[in-house]
């Protein structure tokens, strides 16, 4: 008896769908002055710091953001904001700037992934930083 492949058509099985990784679109924004609370982990302690003075973006987009191993990042201008949560509301989420000062009034708003060189593409939105009292 001969061993092979004889049922072996040859042919490549389909490759498996890629994920969209795109990011939505920001249909809403919000920004305000906050005290920064570091989030409180069960089995160890965060790096970040409590702040006075904090500036908290709330955003709303279009659909959710993709879940992937490199999070979102809200950038005001050249300055990313990495520090993030989902909220309980659909598609929206907090971004919160811990060096306001950075923050340039009228500096635009849009939103790309960490790690991602700011040369590439990010999803441009029609908003710009207003200083918050």
């Amino acid at each position: 008896m001969e061993v092979g492949m004889a049922s072996d058509s040859g042919s490549r099985e389909a490759d498996a769908p890629k994920p969209d990784f795109s990011l939505p679109e920001i249909v809403e924004l919000r920004s305000r002055r906050v005290r920064y609370e570091p989030p409180r982990h069960r089995n160890f302690e965060s790096s970040l710091k409590g702040q006075e003075d904090a500036v908290e973006f709330v955003i709303t987009t279009d659909k959710p953001i993709p879940i992937r191993a490199l999070g979102p990042v809200l950038y005001v201008g050249g300055v990313p904001v990495g520090e993030s949560s989902p909220l309980r509301k659909k598609n929206a989420y907090r971004f919160v700037a811990l060096e306001p000062a950075r923050l340039e009034p009228g500096a635009p708003i849009s939103l790309g992934w960490t790690g991602v060189p700011p040369d590439m593409r990010r999803r441009q939105t029609r908003f710009a930083y207003r200083t918050t009292a």
